[in-house]
């Protein structure tokens, strides 16, 4: 009996595998800088002369000579258990060349794997996404609780409404409106001052920080189209959100004084750190983080906090901000090529991203001037020095990142025992 030997790949499954590979970089919200990165190499280890064009809710790819093009619409958004399948997939992909066939229905599957952990739990990481940053904000024990109980509520609606095509494009806006009337009639009755962060903090993983960091990464790296694409549905998303928190304060009559940036009565600085994990926890459950990226996530969200914290006095919030996401970015990066490559690293960043990066804070600037001081101007100062910092520092990871892996080889921008420390997984290497 003679040993039967694979069939070698046809062009055809070649460029199926492609388009699947970059369909899920899309529906990964990668920035099309990195994700071609990736593609190109996936190509060059089957040998594939390809073209592949990347925006943001479309894909065309074409392997020259002999397959024939593919496009592909791409309109779901995948959470952080299935970024980090695809990047085991295309990791392994690329170093065994596993069959082009196989690899291209493995990619398919994600799109309907179910979430790693139930629905319950993530409701509770919803919830507690909502007091650890809460107690980042140093409120009271009374706010405190009160976000938690709300952040129950509020994350079963979204849930649920998640769930549904009819509703996903209103949600933010249903959310913010919701958490809005809840936390106005919360103020009123309790006699608490500062509604407007408190809604912020209900609805912070709803604001679009995957594609706020894909489309300036995208600008900055010359992605004009898709960089332009992203950055406007990511200001409609917070325009909208902004709009309905307005709106929930307005119908709620709640008067223009209670709408203070500050909470009366703070509690101590170690709650804002013990928050900030909090968050990170709650962040990982909600978005369904494998248990094996919480450490490493948990390391850049701290490491950036502080630097942000420490920052503040001298540099202000906008500056601070733009530094820490450098930090975080260039250490994520660094953590995702220790991990193998590929795309991953987004998921250890972006709870950092919405913890650090004054998203939540341009949010709450436009909704308490369109609420009381219906002065566009601060708003508009207050949004451009955001996104000019936050460009700045996305600038540096961008620019300093290479530089730094030439420096060492293999990207040992941690060092290597405390990578060790905080990565068990052993590193994918490409045959030689």
């Amino acid at each position: 009996m003679t040993e039967q030997t694979p069939a070698p790949a046809t062009r055809s499954d070649v460029t199926d595998m492609l388009t699947e590979a970059a369909a899920a970089m899309v529906s990964s919200t990668y920035p099309a800088p990195q994700a071609e990165e990736v593609l190109r190499g996936l190509a060059a280890a089957y040998d594939a002369d390809a073209e592949i064009v990347l925006l943001p809710t479309l894909v065309l790819t074409e392997t020259k000579r002999h397959g024939i093009p593919q496009i592909r619409t791409v309109k779901t958004s995948y959470r952080f258990d299935q970024m980090t399948q695809v990047q085991s997939v295309l990791a392994q992909a690329r170093h065994n060349k596993e069959d082009a066939h196989d690899v291209a229905e493995s990619l398919r599957s994600i799109a309907t794997k179910k979430p790693i952990y139930p629905s319950w739990l993530r409701v509770i990481g919803y919830a507690l996404s909502a007091l650890g940053f809460g107690a980042a904000f140093r409120l009271d024990l009374p706010a405190l609780l009160a976000v938690t109980v709300l952040g129950l509520i509020v994350g079963m609606m979204v849930l649920t409404l998640s769930r549904s095509p009819r509703f996903a494009a209103l949600l933010p806006l249903m959310a913010t409106f919701v958490a809005g009337l809840m936390i106005a009639g919360l103020s009123i009755f309790l006699d608490k001052p500062d509604p407007v962060r408190m809604v912020a903090m209900l609805i912070v993983v709803l604001l679009p920080g995957a594609t706020l960091t894909s489309g300036i990464i995208e600008l900055v790296s010359g992605y004009m189209i898709s960089g332009a694409s992203r950055l406007m549905y990511a200001l409609m998303i917070l325009g909208s959100m902004a709009f309905g928190g307005a709106l929930a304060i307005g119908v709620s009559g709640i008067p223009a004084t209670r709408l203070e940036d500050v909470t009366a009565t703070l509690t101590p600085v170690w709650v804002a750190w013990a928050g900030a994990a909090l968050y990170g926890i709650g962040t990982f459950l909600y978005f369904c983080t494998p248990v094996r990226l919480w450490l490493p996530s948990l390391f850049v969200m701290m490491v950036s906090f502080g630097i942000s914290v420490l920052a503040v006095p001298s540099l202000g919030v906008a500056l601070s901000a733009g530094i820490a996401t450098a930090v975080g970015l260039i250490t994520s990066w660094a953590i995702n090529a220790r991990l193998g490559g590929g795309p991953g690293d987004l998921a250890i960043f972006l709870p950092t991203f919405w913890l650090i990066v004054p998203g939540s804070t341009g949010f709450i600037a436009i909704t308490g001037e369109l609420e009381s001081a219906k002065n566009l101007s601060d708003v508009a100062n207050t949004a451009a020095l955001t996104f000019f910092a936050m460009a700045i520092g996305m600038m540096l990871a961008t620019a300093v990142y290479p530089l730094l892996s030439k420096i060492a080889p293999d990207t040992k921008l941690i060092m290597r025992n405390g990578a060790g420390l905080i990565l068990n997984t052993v590193k994918i290497k490409p045959e030689k």
